[in-house]
């Protein structure tokens, strides 16, 4: 795994022993270790999706005109880290194959999570082999299209490929829709747009904050999203009502920002309010003072 910008550059059979060492000297390489945290982490989750497919669906009985060993590679180039891998398929699983990773490619990333969602939940039948789950999570990391390619052999084999580009220089942007129980969200660095607004009890509240917590452990990790000087970040927090248990999360949130503002990073949050709420005032400094760090407030305008 030497060369510039080469990060992996494997060929031949695949198994966990293979999948392994593979990824122990990924750890090791000069190239990854320079990658920015949270594109390492993409980069590794993808990888480990296409090494474990090579290992549970590489044919081992293909002729000599289709290629037998599989292979994958990760290279720097520039923006991108783009990820190749192939492997023998028979001709049976193509349709299957095509229509899965089209039907993700088409998917937006609320979509593709309520998919995901569903996969993992929903109990598993023994002939599923969980490629579909491996596609939709390499979709979501890189966020970009899966590209892939067929070589027809017409003897009932095929040479399977694809491509899986990770941009280097983007941070994912997090859109949850409102509902009558849970707070609109968007969280877009590209338009600097910090935002969550609306009423919160939603039923799975653990689950509905996690993606949240997890989408600002990302951002605090990514290079430059958080200047030290110049304009802030500013987080909004618009609630009509939250019950007890968003409250909790909504404080953890607080503290991840007060921890990274305590490291010199220019990022604040404003806390809206309607005239004569005072219950809505009193929470939101409430939270400020178990936070450690003052809010903003914002008397909102309901004319």
């Amino acid at each position: 795994m030497s060369g510039a910008g080469k990060i992996l550059d494997y060929s031949g059979p695949v198994d966990y022993s293979v999948i392994d060492r593979l990824l122990t000297d990924l750890k090791k390489n000069d190239e990854f270790s320079l990658l920015p945290k949270i594109v390492a982490r993409r980069v590794y989750s993808i990888l480990v999706e296409c090494l474990e497919n090579i290992a549970k669906h590489s044919l081992r009985d293909c002729p000599p005109c289709v290629r037998q060993k599989p292979f994958i590679s990760a290279a720097d180039r520039g923006d991108k880290i783009i990820i190749r891998t192939g492997n023998a398929v028979r001709e049976e699983k193509k349709p299957r194959l095509v229509r899965i990773i089209d039907h993700i490619n088409n998917l937006g990333t609320q979509d593709l999570i309520r998919l995901y969602e569903e996969k993992i939940n929903r109990e598993s039948k023994p002939e599923e082999n969980g490629a579909e789950l491996g596609f939709i999570i390499m979709r979501l990391k890189s966020e970009n299209i899966i590209k892939y390619e067929f070589t027809d052999h017409n003897n009932g084999f095929s040479e399977f490929e694809i491509q899986i580009s990770v941009t280097k220089n983007a941070m994912r942007k997090l859109i949850i829709e409102k509902t009558t129980n849970s707070p609109k969200v968007i969280l877009d660095p590209e338009r600097n747009l910090f935002e969550i607004s609306g009423e919160s009890r939603p039923p799975d509240v653990a689950g509905f904050y996690s993606e949240i917590l997890s989408w600002f452990d990302d951002f605090s990790a990514f290079p430059g999203s958080l200047p030290e000087t110049g304009d802030p970040v500013i987080f909004n927090l618009d609630f009509e009502y939250f019950n007890s248990s968003s409250a909790k999360y909504i404080l953890d949130l607080c503290k991840q920002i007060a921890s990274v503002r305590a490291k010199g990073k220019n990022i604040s949050v404003k806390w809206h309010y309607e005239k004569d709420d005072n219950d809505m005032l009193e929470s939101g400094r409430e939270i400020s003072r178990i936070a450690r760090f003052p809010f903003e407030y914002n008397l909102k305008d309901m004319e």
